[in-house]
């Protein structure tokens, strides 16, 4: 079982690294909270750029908490997830207490979804979606730091 632990320590290392940097993306552009029409119209390259950069680093702590310590996780708790669905896996972290609520984070993962399929002429959809971004995100990390402490408590760390 070292292996696997080893392999979930890199993973909530590298986690870690995408949380931290999401942190700094939450900083930089909550400000611009929320975000109507002319805002977004008015918006500078520069804001454009940090606004793309939380999306981006979102999407990636979803992924990486969803694909990496969720399998981790089961792996150590001997549960077989191989024919699970992904909500079937936020289901099963809920119930051993690694995060605290399936059903948010199935919409944490389903607005990741809904960022990587952006159509220009959806541009007030996106921006509904836009202002979600930065509460969703603080709920990601808050669902990474619970992960660790989970872990800890577990002596998985």
């Amino acid at each position: 079982m070292s292996t696997e632990l080893d392999m979930l320590k890199i993973s909530v290392n590298a986690s870690a690294q995408r949380v931290a940097k999401l942190r700094q993306s939450v900083a930089k552009v909550q400000h611009l909270f929320p975000l109507g029409l002319p805002g977004a119209a008015a918006l500078t390259d520069d804001e454009e750029e940090s606004i793309d950069a939380l999306i981006l680093r979102y999407s990636q702590c979803v992924s990486m908490i969803q694909d990496q310590l969720f399998r981790g996780i089961a792996y150590l708790e001997q549960e077989d997830i191989s024919d699970k669905s992904n909500r079937d896996k936020s289901l099963l972290m809920e119930r051993l207490g690694a995060i605290q609520s399936a059903e948010d984070f199935g919409t944490a993962a389903m607005l990741r979804n809904k960022f990587s399929h952006h159509y220009p002429e959806e541009s007030f959809v996106r921006l509904q979606r836009l202002n979600l971004a930065v509460d969703e995100s603080r709920f990601v990390i808050s669902t990474f730091e619970n992960i660790v402490e989970y872990l800890q408590r577990k002596g998985f760390n």
